[in-house]
C-alpha cells in the first residue's frame, strides 16, 4: 500500500510542479514582451 500512496504523492507533485512551471514561463514571456513594447516607445521621439 506504501508503494501506491507514494507513486500517487509523487505523480501528483510532478503534475502541479509542471503546471505552475508552465504558467509562470508564460507570464515571464508576456511580461518580456510588454516590457519590449515600452523600450520601443520609450525610445521613440515625440511626433512635433
Amino acid at each position: 500500500m506504501d508503494f501506491l500512496t507514494d507513486w500517487l504523492t509523487n505523480w501528483l507533485k510532478e503534475l502541479l510542479i509542471s503546471g505552475i512551471m508552465g504558467n509562470l514561463e508564460g507570464l515571464f514571456d508576456t511580461v518580456n514582451a510588454k516590457v519590449g513594447e515600452i523600450a520601443v516607445q520609450v525610445g521613440t521621439t515625440p511626433a512635433a
